[in-house]
């Protein structure tokens, strides 16, 4: 039982992470909006994350450095203390949306509490969480298993109780189809939400933390290759599970209005579990996003990235602030005063899930930095012990790194817009 524990922990942490809110909203609002049709794109998804994650595993192994300090030596400190900060800006942005999400299951569970109390008290949590242990990676490690696990099941749950169309499934899985005036917002948030670059980066760190080193490759790969499967089934889960209740005509204004749908077709008890998965994807990624652009801001100022310190630990606790405050600005944030009872609060879910789908797709446009410090990190032939990588793994990284940066291109395209 102790060897095979050993055989599982950091794509566990990262896979628990990728499910948060913004994929669980996200995932329900194309299953809603587009049926089975969209699941291909979940599974491309997590495949190239899958891909990065096993690189990613590779590097922690075998190189001698970290993956922003190899960044300062190619490139200089500067660039690698800027690098860092972007891509930390990414988690902060991340972070207001797990608020939002498990401010949202929350309320459904327990809807006479005031909405601000959860985001307030969640952080507080997480603060405690980060401060109270010295090593932080082994609570990571276990808890995050088991909500991995746990959503599982939970999810299941509900895509069981909504029967789905198996055949319309399995031709939505195969057959790549983009539906003529696709919401790239909600579709580039999809992508961004799954295949997250700067989980795939922190793999590298956790694998130093768990302590594993070249002889452990195979217990790496059957982590990766574990989680893997777990974070995509899920997603796509949820979005089968939508598709099954709510297309076609439906929409998802939230997450807390997919429980209530889920409320008048299943009963009462769907949409406690659901609510129960949702706020458990949403804390699970409270810590461990936090710790990620903790991480990356620690290693781009040089003082080594290491998962346990206090430094880390320190700006984590401020990556965690600056969600909680930024969510709480939006949850108090007043419809119009000429809007009436319904529309308000209509405009309000509105409000939320089109920050929850912007914050997804805008942590794609500060991947430029990232993009090139991975191909630094797979390219460079000193980087990993004199074990360079295959032609085709040379050649994923390729098609990896331009899917994301199109992906960013056109999100941008459509994205900027819409800012005003």
């Amino acid at each position: 039982m102790a060897v095979g524990l050993r055989r599982i922990g950091p794509a566990f942490i990262v896979g628990a992470c990728i499910i948060g809110p913004g994929s669980v909203t996200l995932m329900s609002r194309t299953g809603a909006v587009y049926g089975y049709s969209m699941l291909w794109l979940a599974i491309l998804a997590g495949a190239l994350m899958a891909g990065f994650l096993a690189l990613f595993l590779r590097f922690g192994l075998y190189s001698q450095e970290t993956f922003l300090g190899l960044v300062s030596r190619k490139l200089g400190p500067g660039f690698a203390v800027v690098c860092g900060f972007s891509l930390a800006s990414v988690n902060a942005t991340f972070q207001f949306g797990n608020n939002l999400g498990v401010t949202a299951a929350m309320t459904t569970l327990f809807g006479d509490i005031p909405k601000v109390v959860w985001p307030v008290g969640f952080t507080l949590l997480s603060i405690v969480f980060l401060a109270g242990f010295r090593n932080i990676y082994l609570l990571l490690e276990r808890l995050m298993t088991f909500f991995l696990v746990f959503m599982v099941l939970a999810f299941v749950a509900n895509l069981l109780w909504a029967g789905p169309d198996w055949l319309a499934a399995l031709k939505g899985a195969s057959i790549p189809n983009i539906p003529e005036g696709a919401d790239w917002l909600t579709l580039g948030g999809l992508v961004a939400t799954t295949f997250v670059m700067v989980a795939a980066f922190f793999q590298a760190y956790l694998v130093r933390a768990k302590g594993w080193k070249e002889e452990d490759l195979s217990s790496g790969v059957t982590d990766t290759v574990l989680a893997s499967i777990l974070y995509t089934a899920i997603g796509c889960v949820i979005m089968m599970t939508a598709a099954a209740v709510l297309y076609p005509g439906g929409r998802v204004d939230s997450a807390a209005g997919m429980a209530m749908q889920l409320e008048g077709v299943f009963g009462a008890h769907a949409r406690i579990i659901f609510c129960v998965g949702f706020g458990t994807a949403a804390f699970s990624s409270f810590v461990t996003n936090a710790m990620i652009g903790g991480v990356l801001i620690n290693d781009g100022l040089g003082l080594g990235g290491k998962v346990n310190s206090k430094s880390t630990k320190l700006i984590a606790g401020i990556i965690l602030v600056i969600g909680m405050a930024t969510a709480v600005a939006i949850l108090q944030s007043e419809p119009p005063a000429d809007a009436g009872a319904v529309s308000a609060s209509a405009a309000k879910s509105q409000l939320e899930i089109r920050a929850l789908a912007l914050a997804q797709a805008l942590t794609l446009l500060a991947m430029p930095l990232g993009v090139l410090a991975t191909l630094l990190a797979f390219f460079d032939r000193d980087a990993m012990a004199q074990r360079p990588l295959s032609l085709p793994e040379r050649a994923f990284v390729i098609v990896g790194v331009t899917v994301l940066l199109g992906i960013a291109g056109m999100t941008a395209l459509r994205v900027v817009p819409m800012l005003s």
